[in-house]
């Protein structure tokens, strides 16, 4: 009983060897490694990935015309704000000096002018000749000439300030052609200088 077959334990090991064995030959047989991937879906799956990307793929033509339209749009919204603001400011100042319809029409053309560099003069007229075509354009330019350049020596809110002083307190309808386009013109200079003041920010 003391003594053991020692066949017995050579077929143990000869089992073993062979288990060994075959799971070697299984993991080093290409075909057989990783039996869990399917060969077939792998393939479909890089090929539509392939596919993905050059769906993907744009020339430089379509990226510039994309941020060309991106640029636009961002242009157009950050406008908006720009004239929204500027209409407010205009609003505070002057709503109860001029119609609300022509200090929308001043901010609008404001934006328009203020960095077109033309003489202020002429920016300034641009702002309000739409709204008083019964005027000369010569009538205007020398309203406008004193509001252009004397602002030399002041602020252009006090010379602004002297000029609504200077037109009689009425309704609207009540001034004179003269008077209002006087106060319109203050209100183009006001809101000129706005836009100036946000463009260098």
């Amino acid at each position: 009983m003391a003594n053991s077959s020692p066949s017995g334990g050579n077929t143990d090991d000869t089992a073993l060897s062979q288990v060994e064995a075959e799971l070697l030959q299984n993991v080093l047989d290409p075909e057989q490694s990783a039996p869990w991937l399917a060969t077939n879906a792998a393939e479909e799956y890089t090929t539509q990935l392939e596919t993905a990307g050059q769906t993907l793929e744009i020339s430089d033509e379509e990226a510039t015309q994309g941020w060309q339209k991106l640029s636009a749009t961002l242009g157009q919204l950050w406008g908006d704000t720009a004239s929204q603001t500027l209409l407010a400011q205009l609003q505070a100042k002057f709503a109860e000096r001029l119609p609300s319809t022509l200090l929308t029409a001043i901010s609008e053309k404001a934006q328009q002018v203020a960095q077109s560099g033309q003489p202020m003069a002429k920016q300034l007229i641009t702002c309000v000749r739409d709204s008083f075509t019964n005027l000369a354009e010569a009538d205007l330019q020398v309203m406008a000439r004193p509001m252009a350049f004397a602002m030399r020596g002041s602020s252009t809110d006090e010379f602004i300030d002297v000029t609504l002083r200077s037109v009689r307190e009425d309704d609207w309808a009540a001034l004179s052609p003269i008077e209002q386009a006087k106060l319109s013109l203050a209100a183009a200079r006001y809101a000129i200088a706005h836009v100036e003041i946000d463009e260098r920010k």
